[in-house]
Parts: C-alpha cells; sequence; structure tokens
C-alpha cells in the first residue's frame, strides 16, 4: 500500500513540553526530557495502514475474527522534522499522528487519515522483561511473557480450546479459543511502569513477543492512552471506587438452589437446620423451565412461573423470618412463547434484521433479544426488572449473558458492528445499575460475567461465567487465578466464582465430567478465603455432588461458610482500601509478599491469604518460618500442605479467626 505517513507530534505548552520525538534506529522514539529517558518507540519498518476486510464466523456467542495482514509501508520519506513533529511521505493518503500530554506522567497519541483506513498495525517496542498485567478477565497464560489479548465480548465455548473435553466439543463447534473472554479490555499495565489503554470498543488484538508489542487496531482511527513513570503497578489508581455499596449480606453465604417452592426450601434447610448461616437463596429458576434437546433450560418469559413458585407469598416469608434475602436472574433474551414478546416486536424493542426482529437459536431455545441501543428499549426492560424481580421482592440477580449482540456479515458496516457488539455488554451493566441506584432505598445488587470498556463505571460485583467441574487451567478451577489476577489489575470490580463450578458434561460413551467431592471442598476452600461465597448447582443438578447432599457435605461447607463470615470485617477493610487508595484486592503474590516466590498459579486477597492452585510442591518452609500457617480442604489449620493437595491457602495473623 501507497501511502503519505504524515506524523505531527503537537507542541506542548510551551512551559509544559515534556516529550520530545526522534526517529533513530528506524523507531519512532517519544523522550521525556530534559532526561531525553526514551518512554515508547514504535517500530517504523513494521509499521503498516489498510483498508482490511474482516470476516466473523459466528456460533452460539462465540466469534472468530479473520483479515489479511499486509507490508510494511515503505518509500516514504522525511519532509519535516523537529523535537516536537516529523512528516514522512510517499503518496497522496495522509497519516496524521498527534501526542499530547493529558494529564501528569501520561500522553494521548492520536492516529488517523484523510483517507479510508480501518486497519492500523502499530508495533511499539517491549522493555527487556517487560510483565504484563491487566487486559480485562483473561483466563488462559496471564502470566505468559508472550500472549494475545483479543478485544473481542464472547462466551468462553466449553474447555476454551484446551483441556481434554475440547476434542469432543471441537466437533459440536463450542470448544472455544483460549484468547476468549466474557469482558476483555483494551487497557494493561506492565511492571516497568508503563500503561497502555486504546480504542474502548474496536476490535483490536495484540500480541506479545520478545520483541514488540504488536497493536491490530480496526477503527476509522487510533487513540492510544499512553501512561508512564507510576510509582508502583499496585498502587496507581487503576482501581476507581465501586460505583454503589455492596450490601453486606451480599458477602456473606449465597445459596444456589432450584426446583420450586418446596424442593428449594428443602434443599435450604438442610443447610439451615445443620447451623449453616445463609445470607441469601438464589433461585434462577423463578421463571420455571423448559425441555430442550440440550436438557431442562430456564423460561426466559420474566414473568415468575407460579405453578414452579406455588404459594409465592408464603415462601418469601419462610425466607424473611430467617433473615435471608432473595436473588433471581435475568438476560437480555426473550423466550419465542414468552409474554413479552407480541409488544416487543410490535414496538420494535428487539434487535432486527433489515427491519424485521431478528430470531435467534439460544442452544435449544428460540426467541429475541433486547435493542438496548434503542432508548425506548432500554427503559421497556428497566421497567420488566423493576416490575417482577424488585416489586416481587427480589433483592438482587444474576445479569447474565449480553456477549451475543450479532455483528452479522457486512463488510462496510464492519467495523461499526464490532464496536457496537463490544458496547452492548456495558450497557447491560448499564441498565441494571440504573436500577439499584433508583432503588437506593432497598439494599439491591447484581452480578454480571460480561462487559468490556467502562464496566467498572455500573458493576460492583462480576463473576467468572461458566467453569468446567474439574481442575484444568483451561476451562476449570485453574482457569479461576488468571481470570481473578486479570480483573483486579484491569480495574473491573470484585469477582466471584461458582462454589463447584458449572459445566457438566454426562456423555457415558464419551466420557463424563461431574462434579466430585474432591473438587467441590477445593473450590470451598478457594472461595471461603474471597470476598463472595456463591454456590450453584452446575448445568447437571441431579448428576453433582451438592453442598447439601450428605452430612459430611454439609458439615464441610459449613466449616467454610463459617470462615468466610468470620473474615468479613478483613474484607470489608481491602474494599475501603481499594475505593480510597487504588490497591486491587486481589493481588500478585510478588506484590503481596515479597518473601515467597511459586511457579505455580496463585493470588493474595490482600497481604495476609495466599491461594495456590499446586501443581507441583512448593517449598512452604519460608512462609512457616515467617508466621504463615496453613488451611486444608477440612478447614483446618496445619503445618505443612500435602504435596497431593491441589489447593493450598496460606494466612498471617488471621489464624485467631478461624480456629
Amino acid at each position: 500500500m501507497r501511502c503519505i505517513l504524515f506524523i505531527l507530534l503537537t507542541s506542548l505548552l510551551s512551559s509544559s513540553k515534556a516529550q520530545s520525538i526522534d526517529t533513530s534506529g528506524g523507531y519512532i522514539i517519544i523522550n521525556e526530557l530534559p532526561s531525553n529517558l526514551e518512554l515508547f518507540a514504535i517500530d517504523l519498518r513494521k509499521i503498516y495502514f489498510q483498508n482490511a476486510k474482516l470476516k466473523v464466523k459466528e456460533n452460539l456467542g462465540s466469534y472468530h475474527v479473520s483479515f489479511k495482514k499486509a507490508k510494511s509501508v515503505s518509500g516514504y520519506k522525511i519532509t519535516k522534522r523537529d523535537k516536537q513533529s516529523l512528516v514522512l511521505k510517499d503518496g497522496d493518503v495522509e497519516i496524521l499522528m498527534r501526542i499530547n500530554k493529558v494529564a501528569n506522567k501520561k500522553i494521548k497519541l492520536v492516529i488517523s487519515s484523510n483517507k479510508s483506513i480501518g486497519h492500523w498495525h502499530i508495533p511499539f517496542k517491549r522493555i527487556s522483561k517487560e510483565i504484563i498485567y491487566g487486559g480485562g478477565i483473561q483466563f488462559s497464560g496471564y502470566k505468559e511473557p508472550n500472549k494475545s489479548i483479543i478485544n473481542l465480548t464472547q462466551e468462553n465455548g466449553i474447555g476454551r480450546g484446551g483441556g481434554s473435553i475440547s476434542k469432543w466439543t471441537s466437533m459440536a463447534g463450542v470448544s472455544g479459543e483460549s484468547y476468549a473472554s466474557y469482558c476483555p479490555l483494551p487497557k494493561f499495565t506492565t511492571n516497568m511502569n508503563r500503561s497502555f489503554t486504546w480504542n474502548d470498543y474496536a476490535y483490536s488484538e495484540v500480541e506479545f513477543n520478545n520483541d514488540l508489542i504488536n497493536f491490530d487496531v480496526f477503527d476509522t482511527s487510533v487513540s492510544f492512552e499512553l501512561g508512564y513513570g507510576a510509582s508502583s503497578t499496585e498502587i496507581n489508581n487503576m482501581n476507581k471506587p465501586l460505583p454503589y455499596q455492596l450490601p453486606n449480606w451480599s458477602l456473606g453465604t449465597v445459596i444456589g438452589a432450584q426446583g420450586g417452592s418446596k424442593c428449594v426450601l428443602q434443599k435450604l434447610y438442610a443447610l439451615t437446620d445443620a447451623g449453616v448461616k445463609v445470607n441469601a437463596l438464589w433461585i434462577q429458576d423463578w421463571v420455571g423451565k423448559q425441555p430442550t434437546k440440550f436438557g431442562s433450560r430456564l423460561n426466559w418469559t420474566w414473568k415468575l412461573d407460579k405453578d414452579h413458585y406455588t404459594d409465592f407469598t408464603e415462601f418469601k416469608l419462610k425466607l424473611k423470618e430467617k433473615d435471608i434475602k432473595l436473588l433471581g436472574y435475568i438476560n437480555p433474551f426473550f423466550a419465542k412463547n414468552g409474554p413479552y414478546v407480541k409488544e416487543g416486536i410490535s414496538n420494535g424493542y428487539f434487535v432486527s434484521n433489515k427491519g424485521i426482529a431478528q430470531e435467534f437459536e439460544f442452544g435449544g431455545i428460540k426467541g429475541y433479544m433486547i435493542d438496548l441501543f434503542k432508548n425506548e428499549a432500554f427503559q421497556w426492560m428497566k421497567n420488566i426488572i423493576q416490575t417482577n424481580l424488585v416489586n416481587q421482592g427480589f433483592s438482587g440477580w444474576m445479569a447474565d449473558f449480553a456477549e451475543w449482540y450479532p455483528i452479522g456479515d457486512d463488510s462496510d458496516i464492519m467495523i461499526q458492528m464490532l464496536k457496537m457488539h463490544n458496547e452492548y455488554p456495558v450497557l447491560w451493566s448499564k441498565l441494571n445499575y440504573e436500577i439499584i441506584t433508583e432503588n437506593s432505598e432497598k439494599e439491591l445488587f447484581f452480578f454480571n460475567r460480561s462487559g468490556g470498556m467502562k464496566t467498572e463505571q455500573y458493576s460492583s460485583m462480576m463473576w467468572a461465567g461458566d467453569q468446567m467441574v474439574d481442575y484444568s487451567a483451561e476451562d476449570g478451577l485453574g482457569s479461576v487465578f488468571d481470570a481473578y489476577l486479570s480483573a483486579s489489575y484491569s480495574g473491573l470490580p470484585m469477582i466471584h466464582s461458582d462454589v463447584g463450578g458449572y459445566t457438566s458434561v454426562k456423555k457415558p460413551l464419551i466420557k463424563n465430567y461431574l462434579r466430585t467431592e474432591l473438587l467441590l471442598k477445593d473450590w470451598m476452600l478457594l472461595e471461603a478465603f474471597t470476598p463472595v461465597f456463591r454456590t450453584h448447582e452446575g448445568l447437571l443438578p441431579e448428576d453433582n455432588i451438592q453442598v447439601y447432599s450428605d452430612s459430611a457435605t454439609i458439615n464441610s461447607f459449613k466449616r467454610f461458610s463459617d470462615i468466610n463470615h468470620t473474615l468479613l470485617p478483613y474484607f470489608q477493610k481491602l474494599i475501603q482500601e481499594r475505593n480510597e487508595k487504588g490497591i486491587p484486592i486481589i493481588r500478585q503474590i510478588n506484590h503481596a509478599v515479597k518473601d515467597f516466590e511459586t511457579t505455580n498459579p496463585g493470588f493474595c486477597v490482600g497481604n495476609n491469604i495466599i491461594i495456590i492452585q499446586q501443581i507441583e510442591m512448593d517449598n512452604y518452609m519460608s512462609l512457616k518460618k515467617l508466621g504463615w500457617k496453613f488451611v486444608n480442604n477440612s478447614g483446618s489449620l496445619i503445618n505443612q500442605p500435602n504435596k497431593n493437595d491441589k489447593v493450598v491457602v496460606a494466612i498471617k495473623e488471621l489464624d485467631e479467626l478461624i480456629k
């Protein structure tokens, strides 16, 4: 492609010039003045711009984007150069690059063109031993030096392209990819006190190799915010205050159960009669269920199923007597047979294709999707939640999905459709946030899994989506460690996972993936030492062991529920620190504990709790000598973890609280 590369670095106010531009060695170099310290460098030999045609393959909320790469810029010549700007010329296409100081130690870099260009390949020089933090919720390879961040919100798939399950799920086209994320973000920080943020909702790919950080951004222009010289990646104001205050009880024990009034109360009483302090009961099937070829699924009508939850007023009174809050479930989809569908279609409230409400196939369910870009539809959906959840006595809900906004195949509007796809889950969080704030006299909250740039402005709690009921690093308990760290170092709100995992598979001729007692106890151990302790029955409730299954499991669950309640003041202190100082609740072990290194996946909760997935036996003597104690998956204090332990918890100055 022939082009003019016109690079103009707009002069700062004469009293505040903090950067200069140089082009030595084939790089565009941004230096800090007066030290002349190199801050950022772009490899001019490998940069390119083009109008690439994107192709998107969609399947059940998962997406694959492909494009052809172009050759690097050639034939340019420098026509202007000084300390603040330079111009390179090659043909009749103009590319304008501007730089401005936008805040203390932050630079805004904008690249635009006088021609139609939609693909910008910008390779930044990577500093030796530069470690990347953030990128949104990343489930795989978070600690790997060379990896990718794909800014496209989507379903994770089953297996996320790895583990023993993916060879089977790939046959059905639902295996996912290792880079897939419900909530990727176009932002990251590094241990070299640098940060990169770019086009909020645009589709982009970032590939990290030994020498370069390669950005491929698909938009009509590119806008980077480049930070440098922050005092620490741990306390550089990466976390803003939570948008609304979470009720204290939301940090306690939340029991997920389903099956209708009688069945749910039996499950609940099995726990409360044994002395388990339950803060909230979460009934995702308040709308009832419907049979599908994939098994029983929720009936997305957004009306209480009175045949399923009979005597609902009495049901709520029984919960109130035990001071237990009630939680529900909602998502942006409407089952085809639902009571709101006719109204939604006639008023144009659903996502449409050529003016006709688009019908989706949601894995055995046919229906429609609310169009949140239309204000009337946005307000209509709010009213449905207000009427059927808030006004009926629910104190909170899971705000599920939002990754399915269609992209389509029209290449002329592909860039815009990708932006809308990434923005849709943010609007979904915004809608639920508005309901919370408009009912400020009540103690309400919601938790969501999908998101994008600005999600942190609306959500105070997220969960990690659907994990396999196994230990795999790709999609099981092992993936939680990367998800927690990357979310925390991206400025996202508090995050938790389903105790015991969610995705189960029962295919006797292939392979069964069902929750085991050991996995459930290890997941209890993990979540008991984090702020949110919420259970889920999983995809196949009748086939998985549950926290209420037998007396032994109930006793184990009670032990960890008690531990979690006892640690509540500690967690509240961490939330306060996050809100006031921006310090992450979930922290890198080497950021919080200077005396211990591990190659196993792990993180700290504050500075007094370490949680590790043990793959290889660590030497824990250094921790033991410094006063750290350990907790096993029976909830007992021990002197040394066993080599067969899958999850290891170490605590310091908290052992008196959990005796």
